[in-house]
């Protein structure tokens, strides 16, 4: 056992989180509830359970990203998420485009700048991407939220994460609870959508927390899961078709369930970073997570095609569950395989 940087444990962080997309993904029939479906009760649970991933994400962008005015110009932060996040970004939504058309989704003489334009930046030939919107509106807030003195951090921070919370999630999700039809006063707009998560993020990493701290986050995050899994199916299972007022990252139930997941995969991680050969291990596995995101596009399709039809069953727990153990060597095998190419490499950063 050796001593380990306290940052290492966000390594696990994002590794556990990749694998939780990608489950995400391969549950995907959960969205297709008409009120007569016998397997959606668990995929109601998985969907639930795993929800925790993308909001993850981000509360580790806050935590790496906060600091690079100390290592980076402006310009020199931007130019590495250009190279980093939009290129991959463009390419492979490119890539999509060719592969839908290989696959008989699409028509060469449908598509002309504009229609490829729209089709890329209006997320609609890989849906997964709609994450890459609100990761790029990140980046550009990123320079206000780096610039509080280090030393005020802690204040600011917690202060726009409690009226974020307030007038932002709590306040609305009551209203739509309660079906009132009262004014919830006004928005906060710095921590609007996903940009109160990395400053959730910053915090759970920067805050020594106590036990009885992790306690109450514990409890919470237990409730915030039970009013999801079940709030979700009482509501949809009454409607015959989902009912999204427990869902959402931008909710009550995924904010505390999401909370108390970071700091347990934290404290898990930290421990077992401590160890040489799990932390290789989770560091090898490290270098593959974007590429899980990025790539997993292809098989979705693939699988969702007439070629695995009606051979797959993309309802069966087997696909739901085992999919992922099968998908991810594949993809850290092509993502190898490209890193070797000059120039190829930039796509798979």
């Amino acid at each position: 056992m050796t001593n380990k940087p306290r940052f290492d444990y966000i390594t696990f962080v994002i590794v556990v989180s990749a694998f939780a997309v990608l489950v995400l993904h391969t549950n995907n029939c959960f969205w297709h509830y008409t009120g007569t479906e016998a397997y959606w009760w668990s995929a109601n649970i998985i969907e639930s359970v795993f929800y925790f991933a993308v909001p993850l994400f981000f509360m580790v962008s806050g935590i790496t990203l906060m600091d690079f005015f100390d290592r980076n110009t402006l310009g020199t932060f931007f130019l590495k998420r250009f190279r980093k996040t939009m290129i991959p970004f463009l390419v492979w939504s490119l890539i999509a485009i060719v592969f839908d058309i290989y696959m008989g989704y699409r028509k060469w003489d449908s598509l002309d700048f504009r229609a490829v334009y729209q089709l890329v930046f209006g997320v609609k030939v890989v849906s997964i991407y709609w994450f890459f919107a609100s990761l790029f509106a990140l980046y550009l807030c990123m320079p206000l939220y780096a610039s509080v003195e280090k030393e005020k951090r802690k204040l600011v921070f917690s202060y726009l994460v409690i009226v974020g919370f307030a007038f932002n999630i709590f306040l609305p999700f009551l209203k739509r609870v309660f079906t009132s039809d009262l004014y919830t006063l006004f928005h906060v707009p710095v921590v609007n959508g996903f940009l109160m998560w990395p400053l959730i993020g910053w915090l759970l990493h920067s805050c020594e927390l106590k036990k009885w701290h992790k306690a109450i986050i514990y409890v919470l995050a237990f409730a915030g899961l039970m009013f999801h899994i079940c709030g979700t199916y009482i509501l949809s299972k009454d409607a015959g078709h989902i009912v999204g007022l427990y869902k959402g990252y931008e909710n009550v139930p995924s904010m505390l369930y999401c909370i108390g997941v970071f700091v347990l995969l934290k404290d898990i991680g930290t421990w077992i970073m401590r160890y040489n050969w799990p932390a290789k291990f989770i560091k090898w596995l490290g270098l593959y997570a974007f590429e899980i995101y990025l790539i997993q596009f292809i098989f979705l399709k693939i699988a969702k095609s007439t070629l695995m039809q009606p051979d797959l069953d993309l309802t069966s727990m087997w696909y739901r569950l085992g999919a992922p153990f099968v998908i991810i060597p594949i993809i850290m095998i092509i993502t190898k395989l490209l890193r070797f190419i000059p120039f190829v490499r930039a796509i798979v950063p």
